[in-house]
């Protein structure tokens, strides 16, 4: 308990831990254990080419995934990116019903049209006793792209739901790995279905994220040894053919789904990619737009994190032109 305890405090505020643990509490005692369904949000911690430029971010790219992976995992840990996104937001209550107990994230892989960069995975319950709704997710998704500065983010539910306003259905597939994945080998396996299908790697929309989706995908969002493709431009028969093959030549690498005759085929996913349009709104109102709540507070206080990640990336920009990118992730960062 007293381990779990540390965790989530470092991850959220002090309220939020002590309400998750009394539902968690509640929940033990008048329910059976039921593995929850999940939504996944991916939002990538380096910023937009429209609000850095081509220049810096190329220079930013071109320090490669391990350092980039390193610098999220900092911003993550160290300066509490994403669990400050989401104090934000329920301190000033524009999500209810987000807490530790049925959300979970972490650094993992994420790739799209043949570049495959880290980004911030939010595994959230989307179904069961304590799930997060639907608009509280959108909400999140929204935040999260304003704050890390992204012209786009993704949020995709493995079962779409008609109910729900905010998504569409689109196909999807996925490979699961035998045992721990991580980032540099799932861009490995996205490199090598490029070579299998160009399409299904540097093609419109091509792209994947890495999540768990077994089980128990929130409890255990660490063991995310899965990736998950959406279709993107090419023809399903091509996608479903490229990335069985691909799946099919790689060791302890399965594919999913497969229909009752045992053939690869594609289930529906929700999916939604809420984005803003830096250059004809630099001050984020595609995102803004979609949070429901035009409270001052709320939008001063996600301002000053937008800020705290520019200035995190104007650091790392410092450190690339003085040549000292590994000795200032590994003992010179400072959270800003």
């Amino acid at each position: 308990m007293n381990q779990h305890w540390q965790e989530c405090t470092r991850k959220y505020s002090r309220g939020l831990c002590i309400f998750a643990w009394l539902v968690a509490a509640g929940m033990l005692l008048t329910s059976p254990t039921a593995s929850a369904q999940a939504t996944y949000i991916s939002a990538e911690p380096i910023p937009s080419e429209d609000v850095v430029g081509g220049a810096n971010l190329s220079k930013i790219s071109n320090i490669g995934y391990a350092s980039l992976e390193l610098w999220s995992q900092r911003l993550l840990n160290d300066c509490r990116i994403v669990g400050n996104v989401i104090n934000v937001l329920s301190d000033n209550r524009a999500v209810t019903t987000l807490m530790p107990g049925n959300t979970g994230y972490l650094v993992a892989a994420g790739g799209f049209e043949g570049v495959t960069v880290p980004t911030y995975v939010v595994t959230l319950a989307d179904s069961g006793q304590a799930a997060v709704s639907a608009a509280d997710i959108y909400v999140l998704d929204n935040a999260l792209g304003y704050v890390l500065n992204q012209s786009g983010t993704a949020q995709f539910s493995l079962q779409y739901d008609k109910r729900n306003p905010f998504t569409f259905a689109l196909d999807y597939a996925a490979v699961t790995f035998a045992g721990p994945l991580t980032g540099l080998q799932a861009k490995a396996f996205f490199d090598y279905l490029g070579t299998i299908n160009p399409a299904l790697w540097s093609g419109q929309f091509a792209g994947f994220t890495q999540v768990n989706i077994g089980n128990s995908p929130v409890s255990s969002y660490m063991q995310n040894n899965s990736m998950l493709f959406l279709t993107g431009a090419a023809p399903k028969h091509e996608f479903i053919q490229g990335l069985s093959l691909a799946a099919a030549t790689t060791p302890d690498a399965t594919y999913s789904p497969l229909a009752k005759n045992g053939k690869a085929t594609t289930a529906k996913a929700g999916a939604a990619f809420p984005g803003n349009d830096w250059i004809v709104f630099p001050g984020g109102d595609g995102y803004l737009v979609n949070l429901g709540s035009n409270s001052s507070q709320l939008l001063n206080s996600l301002a000053v994190l937008r800020q705290k990640h520019l200035q995190a990336v104007t650091n790392l920009l410092e450190a690339i032109d003085k040549g000292s990118v590994t000795p200032y992730l590994n003992s010179q960062f400072k959270c800003p």
